[in-house]
């Protein structure tokens, strides 16, 4: 909705000679170091995530055929935070109340710390009062028209990358698509309800990610 190498490069020993005598050089593991942004600057912030967002290797998604076009059969992207079961995943709690909800196992992967860390911080940057539970990344993704089946209320996304075009089509209804209005993405955030209003992505060039705020 893969691992994410931000921790640690390892370095091979290398072997040179000097002279007659061959000497070995072994390399220790370097720590890739991120820049740290104010609180205020969130046009840092923005680079800081897309530099994340490189870092990262997306999953293979298969299960949002809703928004696949027609020779589509998977896409890049993920979720971290918290996500719908479905229900043969539900089980009791310890109070013995159903749970149909829990946090994504990307959630809790060291790997994805920073990352998680980061994009909430930027949305902090942009709307302290927003509350969300959820946040969905998207790799060159070209979303066919549609609804969101599970998403409560107001989401807010936002583009990121080298690209052109990639706007978000929000038409007027949820059943037919009248009335589209093209919305900027790139490094600009946007808040709709993909619950209500019928969407697509446009066509687009280059490098985009695309990062998505809501409720369940």
């Amino acid at each position: 909705m893969t691992n994410l190498i931000l921790s640690e490069k390892r370095h091979h020993k290398r072997t040179f000679k000097k002279g007659s005598k061959a000497k070995t050089k072994k390399h220790l593991k370097s720590k890739k170091i991120y820049k740290e942004c104010k609180d205020k600057e969130i046009s840092c912030q923005k680079d800081l995530v897309l530099e994340l967002l490189r870092d990262t290797n997306f999953p293979k998604n298969v299960s949002r055929k809703n928004i696949f076009r027609t020779d589509q059969n998977s896409y890049e992207g993920f979720v971290l935070g918290k996500i719908n079961l479905i229900p043969h995943m539900w089980k009791k709690g310890k109070d013995g109340k159903i749970i149909k909800q829990q946090q994504s196992n990307r959630t809790s992967d060291p790997k994805f710390k920073k990352l998680y860390a980061e994009t909430k911080k930027l949305m902090k940057m942009h709307d302290p009062k927003y509350k969300f539970t959820t946040i969905q990344y998207n790799k060159n993704m070209r979303a066919a028209r549609h609804v969101d089946g599970r998403n409560v209320g107001v989401s807010y996304i936002v583009g990121l990358g080298e690209y052109t075009g990639g706007e978000l089509i929000v038409y007027d209804n949820d059943k037919k698509p009248t009335n589209p209005v093209k919305n900027d993405l790139h490094k600009t955030f946007y808040s709709f309800n993909g619950s209500e209003f019928l969407h697509e992505v446009a066509q687009f060039k280059g490098e985009r990610y695309t990062i998505v705020f809501f409720k369940i």
